[in-house]
């Protein structure tokens, strides 16, 4: 049985480096597969959150107050959240370095094609300071630390939500008392 949030964290984080690297070794990595991971993780937040309240809730010896339910299931939460974040700055910046080069082509031939468009109406300053601006937004914006950055955020305030849900649920459902 998990003792604490940390290995319940720990545990379901190892979960979601399966999953990403099961759908990496099957080259669906690109096209729907990104909204399911997106479903997957959301999954495996839930189940970290709820197993790490009833952990909580299994080791105190006193029925833990709804703070302590709470402070569990968002410790649970943010610590997946920071390790996840790992996971996904390691693999897209090791092991599957090319995924953001090809999610920026599209974007770099749509840029090209715009360019093209604005070309008669701006001069050259203009046109070189958009084109900067928007390469390094595409750059910036589809990077690896720039994905792990916005999982993590995400991942911590779903799990906030998520937390409180539980805590209130874990209340008035007798079972989890």
């Amino acid at each position: 049985m998990l003792k604490n949030p940390f290995q319940v964290a720990i545990t379901f984080s190892l979960v979601a480096l399966c999953v990403k690297l099961i759908i990496f070794s099957l080259g669906a990595q690109h096209g729907d597969m990104e909204r399911y991971l997106i479903y997957i993780y959301m999954l495996i937040l839930l189940l970290a959150v709820f197993f790490g309240i009833r952990s909580n809730k299994i080791n105190n010896p006193n029925p833990p107050t709804f703070g302590e339910d709470f402070k569990a299931g968002a410790r649970t939460a943010s610590f997946l959240a920071i390790l996840v974040a790992i996971i996904t700055f390691v693999y897209y910046a090791q092991i599957d370095a090319d995924f953001f080069e090809i999610k920026k082509q599209p974007l770099f031939e749509k840029l090209a094609v715009d360019a093209k468009e604005k070309a008669p109406t701006m001069n050259k300053t203009e046109l070189t300071a958009f084109l900067s601006n928007q390469i390094l937004g595409i750059n910036m914006y589809l990077s690896p630390y720039f994905q792990a950055i916005w999982t993590m955020f995400g991942l911590v305030f779903m799990g906030l939500f998520y937390a409180l849900v539980f805590t209130f649920m874990m209340r008035k459902v007798s079972g989890f008392k």
